[in-house]
């Protein structure tokens, strides 16, 4: 990684840690400096002002996110047990990312702005990786054909997003994970067809 890569990735960083404990409107571009150990002017070179490096957090940490999931998802075949590591390790990264959780769930997704940044498109691959499993899972007659795979991907979306969202409401006080088999039962008795059996379309 190249010394400007590395940088930026430390302003990004910083950033998550000031917005999560101001949130964005008690934040200031001189603090978020102060905490990456550079000058003002530095982060503007990166980001156009403190809008443009508040929606750049989620670009950069997805890629981490798509990344390591893709590491997790290698040798593990059949559509539900994929499905089953996906509700893990969406989980344990928010569980071990808890700032960059809070900036995500409790600020950025309730802002009207954020459905119009890249931000905002840069959870495609995720959405599409999740949405290729479902599709493998019709295939395998693992997931019921009944029903469109995108509303069965907002299923599993919402379901993890309100769990997060809960948990950092609450204080953050429980371990994120005690939830997770409880959620691939409650997921696959959502989507999958009957006994496992193909379901026609």
């Amino acid at each position: 990684m190249s010394k400007k890569a590395i940088k930026k990735q430390i302003i990004i960083q910083s950033a998550i840690e000031v917005f999560s404990k101001n949130g964005f409107q008690n934040s200031t571009i001189v603090e978020i400096a102060k905490k990456a150990n550079v000058a003002e002017g530095t982060i503007y070179q990166y980001f156009k002002n403190k809008e443009d490096l508040f929606f750049s957090i989620p670009v950069e940490k997805t890629k981490e996110f798509s990344r390591e999931l893709e590491l997790h998802l290698q040798g593990i075949h059949g559509a539900f047990n994929k499905i089953r590591k996906v509700i893990w390790y969406y989980l344990y990264f928010f569980k071990t990312n808890p700032d960059y959780a809070r900036t995500l769930m409790l600020e950025m997704r309730v802002s009207k702005n954020f459905v119009k940044t890249h931000s905002y498109k840069s959870f495609k691959p995720f959405t599409n990786r999740l949405l290729a499993i479902i599709e493998e899972g019709k295939e395998e007659g693992v997931v019921r054909n009944d029903v469109s795979p995108y509303l069965l991907r907002q299923l599993i979306l919402g379901i993890l997003e309100h769990i997060v969202t809960r948990w950092l409401l609450k204080g953050e006080r429980y371990d994120l994970l005690e939830h997770c088999h409880a959620v691939g039962e409650l997921v696959f008795h959502g989507i999958g067809s009957s006994k496992g059996e193909r379901v026609s379309g």
